[in-house]
């Protein structure tokens, strides 16, 4: 899980990737041009954040980050 000053930052990261890019989904799944230069332009700390966020939205933690989908 992540902490509240994790989590505030993770979530302006989500939503600073889905203003930018709206039509694509998982901006921590580095498998087109713009997620590779979105986290590029974040920093390898930022994008394992992001990571932790998507990977701990979960059933088992009852979906705690809903802002990791677009």
């Amino acid at each position: 899980m992540l902490s509240n000053e994790e989590e505030i930052i993770a979530k302006q990261l989500y939503k600073n990737f889905f203003n930018q890019y709206p039509n694509l989904k998982n901006p921590s799944d580095i498998n087109c041009e713009e997620k590779y230069y979105f986290a590029l332009g974040i920093g390898w700390q930022n994008l394992q954040l992001m990571q932790k966020a998507r990977k701990n939205n979960i059933k088992k933690y009852n979906y705690p980050y809903p802002w990791t989908k677009s």
